[in-house]
């Protein structure tokens, strides 16, 4: 019987799409049997002259994110400044990381302008999303991350592909959200400047945290 090169093309199409079937079916049962080691609950309640409480979270929300391994707060320094913080942690589980836009599901904000902000904190580099947002009269400036290892980016994908590889080779490495939040004010310069100092005063936290 004569095989033809388009017979053959056909074949190994299909042996190439089981085998990453069945690797991708293995990669996810590794996925969810596999545990955090780090409950970010553990997260401190006090950051230097701020202090935190927990903000409600309902299951319809925990069933958006995907996890329970999470916090949501609320600090307030002593001239009565909030600021909220949203943690999202996993060391085994990619697809508790979303974009920005699917973590304020719920909040009744509106996205307004989205830019890129950089700045060093110390010996760390961040890349964020900085994020304005509106409702009605109240104005809120957000910046959101994601770590993969020991980087931040404002890229969601490359969080992805970064924490995809390392699993691919059996090497689970810590991935989280990290997003602050504030009114932007009368000054949204100094609001801004408050909001990176507190990313990264919580990105090292987290780091210790995780290593």
């Amino acid at each position: 019987m004569k095989i033809n090169k388009n017979t053959i093309g056909f074949v190994v199409l299909i042996v190439v799409l089981l085998a990453s079937s069945v690797f991708s079916l293995g990669l996810f049962r590794r996925e969810m049997a596999a545990h955090d080691k780090l409950d970010v609950n553990t997260f401190p309640m006090t950051m230097g002259e701020w202090k935190g409480k927990e903000l409600p979270i309902t299951e319809k929300e925990y069933a958006i994110l995907e996890t329970r391994n999470l916090i949501s707060r609320e600090y307030t320094n002593p001239s009565g400044d909030k600021l909220y913080l949203l943690v999202i942690y996993s060391e085994t589980n990619r697809s508790v990381f979303h974009p920005p836009e699917v973590c304020m599901m719920g909040s009744g904000l509106s996205i307004t302008d989205k830019q890129l902000e950089n700045f060093d904190a110390g010996k760390k580099s961040f890349t964020t999303n900085k994020l304005f947002a509106e409702k009605g009269p109240y104005k809120e400036i957000i910046l959101n991350c994601y770590k993969a290892g020991d980087i931040y980016t404002s890229n969601f994908y490359l969080q992805q592909t970064r924490l995809a590889v390392h699993q691919i080779f059996g090497q689970n490495v810590p991935g989280a959200t990290l997003r602050v939040s504030m009114a932007a004010g009368n000054d949204p310069a100094a609001t801004l400047a408050i909001l990176k100092e507190f990313l990264s005063r919580s990105a090292v936290i987290l780091d210790k945290l995780s290593s």
